[in-house]
């Protein structure tokens, strides 16, 4: 029995639908762009400084990741200095681009505006998306060429057009330039053709080659960068991905890669399995041939491949939270799709509609409180000391680790005015050495201790101040300087800096612990020590570890 469409979706005509994009889009940066720039609670995370202090070396790729993140943060500091808005202005602006492409897509692949529409509100609901639409990180650019390639693959298979393939190879070239893990978007196309016939027809065409050739192009520099040091980030994604992991197989953490994804995509993950499910029906019927179903299948084969994928890593290794993430750029156009067709029936409709309500009610909750987790601080706080419990920050909110840089940037910057003129800043972990690179006064370079520690169970991963050669500790220029060290003290003596850094200086005081708090809640602890000329370090037996 057909679902009785309410009367106000008659008034969505294409030309509204357009300009309510338009306003959701413009509304959505300006809010944005707003919160960043006056009295934002947040800083900028650990990767995003880290980042950013890439990008004031431009090279043609990093220890870990491609230069494509740090481009665009340069290109936007170089116009608006080097502040935080610019730095994460680029993830504002991507997230328009790839709400117009989500816009694009749907009504390319299902002739649909209002579809089209539905697609991109219900991105806005998403919490991995709404946590996320202000950092800039790796994932805004390959959220971005992830769908602008499977936009290009929607324009050759819906209209037939083999000379889109290149569009798509090129998408990928950009997104290899953004993250190593972008050329696994053509396990989409491949499953596609495997299933579709007749899409099989476009590799007798040059195009698709071509698209190859496009991507192998942008990662001609990747690979002789890397073929000038070691392979360096080929180690680093190996060990990643549980290449350098002890633990050996550990099916469990599948359990907890898909308990994670349930909670940053909340109930909207369910409506996509049974997305998948209902194509999967379909294709066993031999339904996929033609028509929705047809850019349907497109739209599964370019997700479920990639999130399978990555499900398979978590038998190995730790996945993070956001690793399965643009397998869902093309699963997100497939349950708006699937919602709508579900409204054609009343019994379906009334299956999956709470499904649909506790995702609009879970999002709406998601953008009233991500953005302000703050003000739950003294609340929570005052509930757990009535409970008589303990409920810090760091146990229920992930955006505490966004707190209290600039805090430790001006206390840092207090305590080199102290030292003798040349002082330096020595952290034990990476992004103690960036945050303080980009929030201490003046910016300085900043140096990475971790990876120079001789005890094997302290020693830190390699990073890329490990690459720079004038961020090693054993050179001469830096022998008699003071420093202020930011980092942990001993295991059993807290008090007293890691033997490494007493060896490292002629003395070590230690300064008073700087305790972040908000709305008089402590959030975390940062201890700093003065050090008072340097000696200089040196690598230990094996050098850093990966």
């Amino acid at each position: 029995m057909p679902a009785a469409r309410p009367p106000w979706t008659e008034r969505l005509t294409p030309r509204r639908c357009r300009a309510i994009l338009a306003a959701i889009l413009l509304l959505g940066f300006g809010a944005h762009l707003h919160y960043l720039t006056f009295d934002c609670p947040i800083d900028l995370s650990g990767d995003e400084a880290y980042y950013w202090d890439w990008s004031r070396r431009l090279d043609w790729c990093y220890h870990s990741k491609p230069p494509g993140v740090a481009v665009l943060i340069r290109a936007s500091c170089a116009v608006f200095g080097d502040n935080m808005p610019a730095v994460r202005l680029p993830a504002l602006l991507l997230a328009v681009g790839t709400g117009i492409l989500y816009y694009w897509l749907a009504r390319k692949l299902f002739g649909s505006e209002r579809l089209a529409l539905g697609t991109v509100l219900l991105s806005h609901l998403v919490p991995m998306f709404v946590a996320g639409s202000v950092m800039m990180t790796i994932d805004p650019p390959l959220f971005f060429c992830w769908t602008l390639a499977t936009c290009f693959a929607a324009k050759a298979v819906a209209d037939d057009a083999p000379a889109a393939w290149l569009g798509a190879g090129a998408a990928v070239g950009l997104g290899l330039l953004c993250k190593f893990s972008m050329p696994l978007w053509l396990l989409g196309p491949a499953v596609f053709m495997v299933l579709d016939r007749r899409s099989r027809a476009h590799l007798r065409t040059v195009w698709p080659w071509l698209g190859l050739i496009a991507a192998a192009v942008c990662a001609a520099p990747l690979v002789i960068w890397n073929m000038q040091r070691g392979w360096v980030s080929a180690l680093h994604v190996g060990a990643d991905v549980g290449g350098g992991s002890t633990r050996g197989f550990a099916p469990r953490n599948i359990l907890l890669m898909a308990g994670g994804q349930l909670a940053a995509i909340g109930p909207l993950l369910l409506i996509m399995a049974g997305a998948v499910w209902h194509v999967l029906r379909a294709l066993r019927a031999g339904g996929c041939g033609a028509g929705p179903l047809r850019g349907a299948l497109l739209l599964a084969a370019t997700g479920v491949p990639y999130w399978l994928t990555v499900a398979g890593m978590s038998l190995w290794s730790k996945v993070q939270v956001n690793w399965p993430a643009p397998a869902y750029s093309s699963l997100l156009v497939l349950a708006a799709w699937f919602m709508s067709t579900r409204l054609e029936d009343v019994r379906a409709w009334r299956g999956w509609r709470w499904l649909l309500a506790a995702t609009v009610v879970l999002g709406a909750l998601c953008i009233a409180l991500v953005h302000q987790t703050h003000v739950l601080y003294r609340p929570v706080h005052d509930l757990a000391q009535s409970l008589g419990r303990k409920w810090p920050p760091q146990k229920w909110d992930p955006s505490y680790r966004l707190r209290g840089w600039r805090d430790l940037g001006e206390f840092v910057s207090d305590q080199l005015a102290g030292l003798r003129p040349g002082a330096f800043v020595l952290c034990e972990k990476y992004e103690f050495a960036a945050e303080t690179a980009f929030y201490v006064r003046g910016q300085p370079k900043t140096y990475y201790a971790g990876s120079w520690f001789a005890d094997p169970a302290r020693r830190g991963a390699i990073k890329q101040y490990d690459i720079w050669d004038d961020r090693r500790l054993d050179r001469a220029e830096l022998i008699g300087r003071d420093a202020v060290f930011v980092g942990y003290g001993r295991k059993n003596e807290p008090g007293l800096p890691p033997e490494e850094i007493a060896a490292a200086f002629r003395r070590v005081d230690r300064v008073r612990p700087l305790q972040v708090q908000r709305d008089g809640v402590p959030v975390r602890t940062f201890n700093t020590w003065r050090c008072y000329g340097f000696k200089g370090m040196k690598r230990p037996p094996g050098g850093p570890r990966e």
